[in-house]
């Protein structure tokens, strides 16, 4: 895999496509860690790697328990 291939190239890419004023970014695991970095809230799910909670914002339910879902469904009405 190319290095530059990372989810926060690819959010910076998006971001700069569609114009947008803030990303918020949801994630588990050790490779999260680069879109985590440029996020302006970051939410790790509890059942994440200890490593990214380190970078979250927040922590959320885990991904079984529809953290995320929920998480949407609260701050998005």
């Amino acid at each position: 895999m190319h290095k530059k291939a990372t989810k926060g190239n690819a959010i910076m890419t998006l971001k700069e496509q569609l114009k947008c004023d803030k990303i918020i970014s949801f994630g588990d695991a050790i490779n999260d860690i680069p879109m985590f970095k440029i996020s302006d809230e970051c939410y790790a799910v509890e059942n994440a790697v200890n490593d990214l909670k380190e970078y979250a914002t927040g922590i959320i339910k885990s991904n079984e328990n529809n953290g995320v879902a929920e998480w949407l469904e609260v701050n998005f009405k």
